[in-house]
């Protein structure tokens, strides 16, 4: 990499350019109002007169076409009156291929900064014309692999493009260019890149009025980027506040997430709680019913529960009994003997020691509930019958205690 490299910036070409991308953006009907020209009235010249190409903005194809003979001097001014939009189009002369030649010539880098004079100096060398016999452009098309410089030179002679300029100067015509046709065709980077117009006939704009043009031009072109730029600047700070917006939101869902991560594991462990609590039995209501289903005469001397299993040891009159009575149980099943009986010989009791499972009944909750509505179902008619019988049974009973009393006190003397 050679860092001593020259760069070449062309600033006026950059900023032509990005006049052109900006003017883009405007509405065409803005554009049109607000530029000094507007479209092009192209003069191609022959033997007769000129044919007058009328190209529209931004358009390629002809959107209007002329023929001027030398001889009419009042077809230029008709042509203006019927048209007035063509007052503020670009004039540029054309000329032929019999009028003007080009060049391709190359130079060194250094010629670049004072190309014009350089050229001026060896124009004899290049062409078969001298210096003041003719108007010329050269124009730097760009740079070889050696280093050099592609240079396009183009020229006409002075005695024919002064003839055409007198001609048109004389219907008042004032050209803006003057360009070649095989040139602008063959190298259309170009054409905006020189002018053979001689420099007295190129129209002169005041200083005033330039300095308002470019501050017009500047201020539309601030206001076009102002309105392009406006939207998305506020778009970008709406998307930064929904952006604060989400990551405030985002801390308190994390607060919450975890609260919910605590709860659930707080119900989780709640129900597993709840879970072995159902699973296993109360150890009160279990003792309860061991201690109804064994008699006075049975006595306890271990007990042992663990993983709903218990397991009993005590002596008994009868321990083979005990066997039946605790299969009886709604709390007890698998019961059996985990060692033979054998005998005490001082209670005269038999030694036992018994296994079995232990698990919680069903609760009879359907069955009281059904006893409950049964009852409440009884019409209060059945009721209010019974009240009557009632009052009944006791007129009778009343009038039963009365009659012996009557049938004493008529035996009386």
């Amino acid at each position: 990499m050679n860092l001593n490299t020259t760069i070449d910036l062309d600033i006026k070409g950059f900023f032509q350019w990005w006049g052109k991308e900006l003017a883009f953006l405007v509405p065409s009907k803005l554009r049109r109002a607000i530029r000094d020209r507007n479209g092009t009235l192209l003069f191609i010249p022959d033997e007769q007169g000129f044919t007058v190409n009328y190209l529209r903005e931004d358009e390629q194809e002809i959107s209007l076409q002329k023929r001027l003979e030398y001889i009419d001097a009042d077809a230029y001014q008709q042509l203006m009156t019927q048209n007035p939009g063509f007052e503020k189009a670009e004039h540029v002369l054309c000329l032929n291929q019999t009028q003007a030649l080009y060049k391709l010539i190359y130079l060194p880098a250094a010629t670049q900064e004072n190309l014009q004079q350089v050229v001026s100096f060896e124009l004899d060398r290049y062409t078969p014309f001298k210096l003041d016999q003719v108007y010329f452009n050269a124009v730097v098309l760009g740079k070889t692999e050696l280093g050099q410089l592609q240079v396009l030179l183009i020229l006409t002679p002075k005695a024919i493009l002064d003839a055409q300029l007198d001609m048109l100067d004389s219907w008042q015509a004032h050209p803006h260019r003057v360009t070649y046709s095989r040139a602008s065709a063959e190298f259309p980077q170009s054409e905006q890149a020189y002018n053979l117009l001689p420099s007295r006939y190129r129209q002169t704009v005041g200083k005033f009025e330039q300095s308002i043009h470019w501050l017009l031009s500047l201020a539309i072109t601030l206001l076009t980027v102002a309105a392009l730029v406006w939207p998305v600047w506020q778009e970008s700070q709406t998307v930064d506040t929904l952006k604060t917006a989400i990551k405030a939101l985002e801390k308190q869902t994390q607060v919450v997430e975890a609260q919910q991560h605590e709860i659930d594991a707080l119900h989780a462990e709640t129900q597993k709680l709840i879970d072995l609590k159902q699973k296993a039995p109360a150890l009160l209501p279990v003792l309860d019913e061991l201690t109804k289903l064994l008699q006075d005469d049975t006595w306890l001397t271990h007990l042992q529960y663990s993983d709903q299993h218990m397991q009993i040891q005590g002596q008994s009159p009868a321990a083979s009994a005990l066997i039946g009575l605790l299969e009886a149980s709604e709390f007890f099943n698998s019961v059996s003997f985990v060692s033979p009986l054998t005998q005490d010989k001082t209670t005269g009791r038999e030694r036992f020691q018994i296994s079995m499972g232990v698990e919680m009944p069903a609760p009879k909750v359907a069955e009281e509930t059904q006893s409950d509505a049964a009852a409440e179902d009884q019409p209060a008619d059945a009721g209010e019958e019974t009240v009557d019988s009632t009052e009944e049974t006791t007129d009778a009973a009343a009038d039963e205690l009365t009659e012996p009393d009557a049938t004493s006190q008529g035996e009386q003397p």
